[in-house]
């Protein structure tokens, strides 16, 4: 008599994700990526900020030692040996208006990317003729309406 054999079972034990858990994973992702993201870009503008504050205060160092060789303040940014019109890292271009004996201003205007920083798309220094340095944005004269300078 011959014994009688079974055929193999299907193997259900298959190792792997349902769509269904797939689909949750997937969510979850997008629903952390929504959240963290804004955030982030918030992070970048306001790291980018410091390469305009950055260049305003070495633009400041630079007219003060100008200013202890000459009679005024330089009327360019070339005399002050800066390359260009843009800032350190690029994200702004910089202007430096009204110099003369007394005091001058300088203004970092955001471009590219950056110009999304709409809080602060424009940062100021002035110095007046009793030397005080005013740090101001978004072309207020004498404020800081961004609230950018956060030191």
């Amino acid at each position: 008599m011959k014994a009688v054999t079974n055929p193999p079972l299907p193997c259900c034990n298959t190792a792997g994700f349902t769509l269904i858990e797939s689909l949750v994973s997937i969510a979850l992702i997008g629903i952390l990526m929504g959240i963290a993201l804004p955030q982030l870009e918030l992070q970048w503008q306001t790291s980018r900020r410091q390469d305009a504050q950055n260049s305003l205060l070495q633009l400041h160092l630079r007219q003060l030692q100008w200013r202890g060789l000459h009679p005024e303040y330089a009327s360019s940014l070339t005399e002050l040996s800066w390359p260009g019109s843009h800032s350190l890292s690029q994200h702004y271009i910089l202007n430096l208006q009204n110099s003369h004996a007394h005091g001058y201003i300088l203004h970092a205007t955001a471009v590219g990317i950056q110009s999304r920083d709409t809080a602060c798309s424009s940062l100021s220094l002035h110095v007046s003729a009793n030397a005080q340095l005013l740090r101001t944005s978004n072309a207020s004269a004498l404020s800081d309406v961004g609230n950018c300078w956060k030191w």
